[in-house]
Parts: C-alpha cells; structure tokens; sequence
C-alpha cells in the first residue's frame, strides 16, 4: 500500500533526528578514546621516566659509596704502613743500640767468660751490617711515607750518631775478662755511652714526629 504524504514526512523527520543524534554522539566517544589514550601515554612516560631515574640515582649511590669506599681502604693502607714504618725503625735502632751496650757492659763486668765476650762481640758485628742496610731502607721509607721532613732529617741524625757509635766501639781493645778498666779508655767509653743516649734521645724525637703525623692522617 503507497506512503500517504504525511508518512513519508514522518519518515524523512525521524531519520534526519537519527542522523543527528548520531552526529552529536560521535564527537563525545572520540573525545573519550582520545581522553584514554592520552593517560595511556602518559602513564608509559612516567614509568620509564621513573626507571631511568631510579636507575641514574641507584648507579650515582652505588658509585658515591664506592668511591667512598676505596678513598678510606686507601687512607687505612697508608696508615697501615705508617706504624710498620715507626714499628721498623724503633726495632732496629734499638737492636743495634742494645748491641753496643752489651760491648761497653762488657768492659764493667768481672764474672764475664772469653765465650760471653766472643758473643757479644759477634752479635755487635752482625747487628752492625744489619744496620747498614736496614739504615737505608728505612730512611727510604721514612721520605716515601711521611710528609714531616724533620722525621727524615732526625732519623739522618741517628744515622750519623750510629756511624760514630761504630768507631768509637772499633777504636776500643777487646775486653779482658775480669780485668779493671784501663784508665786511657775510660773516655772512650764514656764517649760511646753518650753516643747511646743521643741516639736513644733522637729516636724518641723521632718517634713522637712520626706518630703526630700519623694521628694526624687518622683524624682529618
């Protein structure tokens, strides 16, 4: 059956209002597909931003600590070898000093054997090629490791006092068991005596030098 006019009007009017709506719908969807997609994005973004940054900020920690690290291994070895210096250098002047006074005792002594005296004797030799390269290691390692130069200069001292210590001990005749001091080498025992206590002396100096350093080293 044929469409009266007002049907067909009625059809035309719902279609264009359809189509209207349809236009009017369209624009708010894609508007929200677009509102999505943008949060999408950004929460990429701030996951890798976060990432990277995370990444950066634990890799600067980790280097910060490690150079930390390595600064105060540094700092404990070089103090390290600053009391083996010290520890050194107080053992064998004192083994050469200790030698020498077991020579000059050895003049005082009456209830000494010829054996006792062949000791000392020996013990004073050896102690005194020790001392010749022991000397000079240690004076190498008191510049190498202390910035403090009286350390090198009053241990140059010592040096030089030991190496008068050496001749004056030379100089003397060998001792005779039991026998009174003779009167012409009684000034050259005295002389070596004095010898001793001047090194002694100078090595305390030393000493207290070289532990100021070093305290100083371990509280910056």
């Amino acid at each position: 059956m044929p469409l009266t006019p007002d049907e067909r009007t009625k059809i035309v009017e719902v279609e264009t209002l359809k189509a209207e709506i349809q236009r009017d719908l369209r624009p708010e969807s894609e508007s929200r597909c677009s509102s999505f997609s943008q949060q999408v994005v950004l929460l990429i973004l701030g996951f890798v931003c976060t990432t990277l940054v995370g990444g950066a900020l634990t890799y600067f920690w980790k280097e910060r600590d490690w150079r930390n690290q390595q600064s105060y291994l540094a700092a404990q070895r070089a103090l390290d070898k600053k009391y083996a210096v010290i520890d050194k250098t107080f053992k064998e002047v004192a083994a050469t000093t200790a030698a020498a006074d077991d020579v000059l005792a050895s003049y005082y002594a009456k209830n000494l054997v010829p054996k006792d005296i062949n000791e000392r004797m020996d013990n004073w030799h050896k102690t005194s090629r020790d001392w010749r390269v022991a000397s000079k290691v240690l004076s190498a390692s008191l510049a190498a490791n202390f910035c403090n130069q009286k350390v090198s200069y009053t241990f140059q001292e010592i040096i030089n006092k030991r190496r008068q210590l050496g001749v004056a001990i030379t100089n003397l005749p060998r001792p005779a068991p039991g026998a009174d001091i003779p009167k012409e080498i009684e000034p050259s025992l005295k002389q070596a005596n004095d010898l001793i206590n001047e090194i002694v002396d100078l090595l305390q100096k030393c000493g207290a030098l070289m532990m100021a350093e070093t305290k100083a080293s371990s509280n910056p």
